[in-house]
């Protein structure tokens, strides 16, 4: 007859019982039982908190550069995992002006208007609105007329999907040597006007100054007003990179 062979049980694991106290580490975890090795942890901690302070006090030295901060501006991005050129740059060199409110419209529907935005890289046309996104575009037509533009860059770049500029606290940001945090506008707020379909060239209003100008054909897009389309320059418009800087923009009415 075979014997029978029996089948031991292992114990479970319960903290604080009498079984836990038999329970002794293995591997790494018995490093913890050593106490040099405890010492001797604490001794270099304490060692590299001091270097920490030494580089804090005395500058960045060999001890790397200040780090870029991530960009806060509620603006959409193409994927919430991209972090391409997302960083918004300090750059701009105009002087911020502010205004107590909306421009009163000046501009005619009835006519046709051409902006032509002037980079480093080359130039943008662009033919507005103004039929379908009047008080868009008459605010648009005001602030570039009062060179509210020049010398402002594209913060943020989003390669084949957008690119972003028209934030006067970038001034502010290169003055200090910090970010600038896309927050900035002319003082006031403009009414949001009918959204609409956006196609790569397309321009969009973010807030009172700021508009991008669309590289692809998204969905993120038609929350926001279009009023205007790119009809030159448009391999422009996909070379601009973070720190392009808007030169001026001339608008003429046709």
């Amino acid at each position: 007859m075979a014997r029978r062979q029996t089948k031991h049980r292992r114990k479970r694991y319960e903290p604080r019982s009498a079984y836990a106290g038999d329970v002794r580490p293995t591997g790494i975890f018995s490093l913890f039982g050593d106490v040099r090795i405890i010492r001797l942890v604490f001794i270099l901690m304490a060692l590299a908190l001091v270097a920490g302070g030494f580089a804090g006090a005395f500058g960045t030295g060999v001890f790397g550069g200040r780090g870029s901060q991530d960009n806060p501006a509620g603006f959409i991005l193409p994927d919430d995992d991209d972090t391409s050129d997302a960083t918004p740059q300090p750059g701009a060199t105009a002087e911020a002006r502010r205004y107590p409110g909306p421009p009163a419209l000046s501009i005619d529907p009835e006519k046709t208007y051409l902006a032509t935005i002037r980079t480093e890289l080359g130039e943008i046309e662009v033919a507005l609105f103004a039929d379908e996104a009047p008080e868009t575009v008459n605010n648009f037509v005001f602030l570039a007329q009062d060179g509210f533009y020049d010398g402002l860059t594209f913060y943020q770049i989003f390669p084949g999907f957008s690119a972003q500029a028209g934030d006067p606290a970038c001034v502010a940001a290169q003055a200090d040597g910090s970010a600038c945090r896309g927050t900035g506008g002319p003082g006031y707020e403009l009414s949001e006007e009918a959204p609409g379909p956006f196609e790569p060239g397309t321009l969009g209003m973010i807030n009172g100054s700021q508009f991008f100008i669309a590289l692809t054909s998204d969905e993120q897009f038609q929350e926001f007003t279009p009023f205007g389309q790119v009809v030159s320059g448009l391999d422009v418009a996909q070379q601009l990179a973070v720190g392009t800087e808007i030169q001026t923009i001339e608008v003429q009415e046709q």
